[in-house]
């Protein structure tokens, strides 16, 4: 195998990186006409009223009844989703936290109709209990989303900010491309499997962003002493540095893809979309310290000679 090919067959990287992020547009303008949104978006954003419900008697029921837990689950989702919607609440989204909640996100609902619908819930489901009632209007669910923004750009900024000081100016920016690269391939896969976005998925994101700038400035780190003592090309020495922090980007990222998996998988349902979004958002950071921010460094300071 030919060992420099990391530089050499960037654009084969770059098309592979310009199809995820196309297909991810496509979705979100799909969405959009369709849903009317770009994305599954949570009660964080777009207002609403959450409700969790704890059903005590569930595992009581199934042992008597000798029924399978999770089909007595079911049945209870069922029911609470069609009360629920009996009272003429358009968007409803319910998810089993535990074994005995659940946890229900709708459209916008006063007082009055929950108290309603409270009545309604525990006359068809026995054994329920409403824990708690929150509120979220829609003008708070746009300043969060304004504010969600916001700290996405200033976090940008200071990274390049940070960057060209440690660096250079070039640097910086292939860094921060490679960023937007991570950020766009993650939201579309968000559009395309429909993962809910929320305050948690927010965190998420910044989390990668952090994660991959961090491997993005391991490997200029090396370029930087590398270009100190070989007397190669700047294309050789940033395949060089690559390739001498491969195995330390791919064991870091093994073994936070390692935990993150077990998150997802025994983490519970309240953990499964943010885990999932940190598994898509970890493994594109680390390809894209290796295949886009490497390369576009290349390419830029060759623009500038």
């Amino acid at each position: 195998m030919n060992k420099y090919f990391f530089i050499k067959f960037k654009s084969i990287w770059f098309v592979f990186s310009s199809i995820l992020i196309i297909l991810g547009l496509v979705s979100m303008v799909h969405n959009t006409i369709t849903k009317g949104q770009a994305f599954n978006l949570g009660i964080d954003f777009t207002g609403g009223t959450n409700i969790l419900i704890a059903v005590d008697e569930t595992e009581q029921f199934a042992q008597k009844h000798q029924a399978i837990p999770d089909e007595i689950r079911l049945k209870n989702s069922e029911a609470i989703t069609n009360v629920i919607k009996a009272e003429g609440v358009k968007h409803v989204q319910l998810t089993i936290v535990d074994k005995h909640y659940y946890s229900v996100n709708t459209s916008v609902m006063d007082h009055d109709k929950v108290d309603a619908m409270v009545v309604d819930l525990k006359a068809k489901v026995a054994g329920l209990n409403v824990v708690e009632v929150g509120f979220i209007g829609p003008t708070m669910g746009a300043q969060l989303q304004q504010q969600a923004f916001t700290i996405s750009l200033v976090a940008l900024f200071l990274l390049l900010i940070y960057i060209t000081f440690r660096f250079e100016f070039w640097a910086a920016v292939a860094a921060i491309l490679a960023l937007v690269h991570d950020a766009l391939i993650t939201l579309g896969l968000t559009s395309i499997l429909n993962i809910p976005v929320d305050s948690a998925y927010v965190a998420a994101i910044l989390t990668i962003l952090g994660y991959s700038i961090n491997d993005t400035i391991v490997i200029f780190d090396r370029i930087r002493e590398n270009a100190k003592t070989m007397t190669e090309g700047f294309e050789i020495i940033a395949e060089t540095s690559i390739w001498q922090t491969l195995a330390r980007s791919v064991y870091t990222v093994c073994t936070v893809l390692i935990v993150l998996g077990s998150i997802h998988i025994f983490g519970g349902t309240s953990l499964k979309d943010f885990s999932l979004v940190l598994l898509i958002g970890v493994s594109f950071g680390c390809y894209s310290s290796i295949f886009i921010a490497s390369p576009l460094l290349v390419m830029f300071k060759k623009w500038s000679e």
